[in-house]
């Protein structure tokens, strides 16, 4: 009989089996006592070799040797145990192909339930669920008798209730998800649950707060009516009454939005802490809604409308689902616009004079549409270095080695963009400017500069100085002002209806370059070369800046500089180009991507 006894014992307890369960080792063993050690571990009691999978199957063919056995050798067990074990027999049919995992809701009905360590009888807790009481679950399994458990999920997190009692009647009613998409807003502090009961306790890490929004993506309804929403992406359900919520309308129809700045992409339409950062959405990308609501700060006509925008972004190898929040803004019915097609050339402005003297001057395309000018000075005059910094007032940063000034003008719409400037051999200096948005011209000269030239002077004058007092100067409203330089030179100037180009070198020389051609007379060889003969794909000459043996002829598509030119000037150049071609390219992208949405959009249509 000790013989027979020792295969009813379960290797953990080694005490006789009540519900002997089959692991994966092949081994026999109670329910409860082989549930609590996977909890805890991954391998076999018996052979500590790991385990795959931890499913554990009835045992029914021993249970009921178990059962006969008492039943014929009773004086052999304690009676209440004998009492307590079930006519042989007496088990439910395996209807379903289980386990199931998943996410299950039920409502408790009839009478409270209570909750179990495993999924057996005897491992019941003190813990009571009350009828009404909406439970989560997140795998069905056969337990003791072929009962159906459910391990919970949420609350009572790895614990298990029953389906229904071992006679087949229902412990647990079945409620329906409903997959949907909602916005709410919250109009008064609104708890928040991982059940949708109201039997449960609210998060104490989480609430909905007035005024954020929120996005759900399922309900259900109890028994009573209510309605309770899971947030989206989220664990977490609210209970969807008036008191808390207010529905908003959303809009399912596809449209394309452009992003005028990063954007953070996140699991909820919420912006506080129930919508987790997923990533961040590069400015000036296009994004396509399956989804948009619109909310307004308060019904006055003046108030600003925020516009919520469910999109997928791709990722890695994968794609994200999320919200971004943008301001009021309408949806995109035309491709944006493009940028930066004209030649990189023509935004540079560039002054040398011989003692090291630099200014340069670059207009930067932004994506936005809007110019910023980029100034790079070393070695200027004090008051014609002022003059240019004044212009660009409010700068951003200051490199002490280089003044590097980058200035966006929507930062500074009181101040100045440099239209044109010149620097003289002697030091005599010419700079005139305007806002942004072409008003209040304003031209400065130096105070060594013959009076006939205060008196010429006008805004946006194309200025040059030479050698032995020379200057010539094209008006911005037309007309010439000169000063000592050649009869041909003032020829050329006067006769021309356009000047795209001056620049006077020392001995009398010059360049020109008007609506007719270009003019050269008497310049340095090399520095007459790499202005006739550009690189190939540069371009046409766009402006040139010459100090004794040094000069940089700027192209419309690239720069020809000698070897004694600063490093800073060089890289900046070289910096500038490329970002203008990037920028170019990348507008072209941008409406490519948005010709190719769009017409995927209204294919159907």
């Amino acid at each position: 009989m000790e013989d027979h006894l020792h295969s009813f014992v379960c290797p953990i307890t080694h005490d006789v089996m009540e519900d002997p369960v089959v692991a994966c080792d092949g081994h026999s063993y109670e329910r409860a006592s082989i549930s609590m050690w996977f909890r805890d571990n991954n391998t076999s009691p018996i052979t500590n070799a790991s385990v795959h999978h931890k499913h554990l199957i009835p045992n029914h063919t021993l249970k009921k040797a178990i059962n006969e056995f008492r039943e014929r050798f009773a004086p052999f067990f304690d009676t209440e145990s004998s009492t307590a074990a079930l006519p042989s027999g007496q088990v439910l049919p395996m209807l379903e192909a289980l386990p199931e995992r998943g996410t299950f809701l039920y409502i408790v009905v009839h009478q409270p339930m209570p909750v179990y360590v495993a999924p057996s009888f005897i491992t019941a807790q003190s813990t009571l669920l009350l009828v009404d009481t909406i439970v989560l679950g997140k795998e069905r399994l056969y337990g003791e008798d072929n009962v159906i458990f459910v391990e919970l999920s949420g609350h009572h997190e790895g614990q298990y209730v029953h389906e229904c009692t071992r006679d087949g009647s229902p412990c647990l009613q079945r409620l329906e998800v409903t997959e949907t998409s909602l916005a709410f807003m919250v109009t008064s502090p609104a708890p928040l649950s991982l059940w949708p009961s109201h039997a449960v306790p609210s998060s104490t890490l989480y609430k909905a707060y007035p005024y954020d929004v929120v996005s759900i993506e399922a309900t259900i309804r109890d028994l009573n009516g209510r309605m309770y929403g899971r947030l989206e992406q989220s664990k977490l359900w609210a209970c969807l009454d008036r008191r808390h919520f207010t529905e908003l309308d959303i809009e399912f129809t596809p449209e394309l939005y452009l992003l005028k700045q990063e954007t953070e992409l996140r699991s909820n339409a919420n912006r506080t802490n129930l919508g987790v950062p997923l990533l961040a959405l590069p400015a000036y990308s296009i994004v396509e809604s399956d989804a948009m609501f619109m909310l307004r700060a308060d019904d006055s006509p003046s108030s600003s409308t925020s516009i919520y925008v469910r999109t997928t972004a791709s990722h890695g190898r994968g794609f994200v689902r999320g919200w971004v929040a943008l301001p009021s803004s309408l949806s995109m019915h035309a491709p944006p616009p493009r940028l930066a097609e004209g030649p990189a050339g023509k935004h540079i402005q560039l002054v040398l004079q011989q003692a090291g003297a630099v200014a340069l001057v670059l207009d930067e395309v932004q994506e936005s549409g809007d110019v910023s000018q980029r100034l790079l000075t070393r070695n200027l005059p004090r008051r014609f270095e002022r003059q240019l910094l004044n212009c660009v007032q409010r700068a951003n940063s200051v490199n002490s080695t280089t003044k590097l000034i980058l200035k966006s003008d929507l930062l500074y719409t009181l101040g100045r963009r440099i239209h044109r400037m010149a620097l003289g051999p002697r030091g005599e200096w010419y700079c005139s400017g305007a806002r942004p948005d072409g008003s209040g011209e304003c031209c400065w000269a130096s105070g060594d500069l013959p009076a006939r030239f205060h008196a010429d002077m006008q805004p946006n004058s194309l200025v040059s100085f030479g050698g032995d007092n020379e200057y010539a100067m094209v008006l911005g409203t037309g007309g010439v002002s000169s000063s000592n330089v050649s009869t041909k030179l003032l020829q050329n100037l006067t006769k021309a209806r356009r000047v795209h180009m001056m620049l006077l070198a020392r001995y009398g020389g010059y360049v020109i370059k008007d609506n007719v051609g270009m003019d050269l007379s008497c310049l340095d060889p090399a520095f007459e070369v790499a202005l006739k003969t550009p690189p190939r794909g540069a371009g046409q000459v766009c402006s040139a800046a010459y100090s004794e043996d040094d000069y940089v002829v700027v192209f419309e598509h690239t720069y020809v500089a000698t070897a004694g030119i600063s490093a800073n000037i060089v890289d900046a150049l070289e910096r500038f180009y490329t970002r203008h071609l990037a920028l170019r390219n990348k507008r072209r992208l941008l409406i490519a991507d948005y010709e190719r949405r769009w017409h995927e959009i209204h294919a159907d249509y």
